[in-house]
């Protein structure tokens, strides 16, 4: 008989890639992944942008920083409560195209002159907001989505190399989650995970 028990559910044994999608920050919140997606053949919903492939994965990270409460008549603290939080989404676009670069350098217009598309890139006072969702489908058919408030491109190195051999050219990509404070609850600020 083994000693170890476990009941699990495989389902939730999550590995494979997802999908980024981009919105304006003036998009709707979606109240259900179809808002985002079509649940018939995957399209992106109206306003959604589909960002495309990607290497390297999606990463989703949560962090806090804290500040602990000690006192003379104790060797260890005695508590501690957060005193910031910071939440990204990084990836790499692996498409060397002028709307991916746009997006992880914070490009200016794309426009067309004569036979030519140009984007220029310099030195912008405010990242442009957007809505972003992370979207993956389980061995389940079943999806879960991360669908962040507001996000803004944050520090993070992305060259262009042209080499002989290797890897194929990406751009680097971090997104910086920021709290969207005309919602009540401060547990939803940030964003919201819905799973079927």
């Amino acid at each position: 008989m083994a000693f170890h028990r476990y009941s699990v559910n495989d389902d939730n044994f999550i590995r494979g890639a997802a999908r980024l999608l981009l919105a304006a920050v003036t998009q709707a919140f979606p109240t259900s992944i179809a808002d985002i997606v079509s649940l018939t053949n995957y399209n992106a919903q109206t306003g959604w942008t589909d960002a495309g492939a990607t290497k390297t994965g999606i990463t989703i990270s949560n962090n806090n920083t804290e500040e602990t409460f000690d006192i003379d008549q104790e060797l260890a603290d005695i508590d501690s409560r957060p005193t910031g939080y910071e939440y990204a989404v990084a990836t790499a676009f692996e498409e060397a195209d002028l709307e991916h670069m746009q997006i992880a350098w914070e490009g200016g217009t794309i426009a067309t002159v004569g036979s030519e598309r140009q984007m220029g890139v310099g030195t912008p006072a405010v990242y442009l907001k957007r809505r972003l969702a992370v979207v993956f489908q389980k061995s389940n058919n079943k999806l879960r989505a991360f669908i962040f408030r507001k996000v803004q491109r944050s520090p993070q190195e992305s060259v262009a190399v042209f080499n002989k051999t290797g890897e194929q050219q990406t751009f680097a990509v971090r997104f910086k989650a920021l709290p969207d404070p005309s919602i009540a609850n401060v547990d939803e600020r940030v964003y919201m995970v819905f799973d079927q």
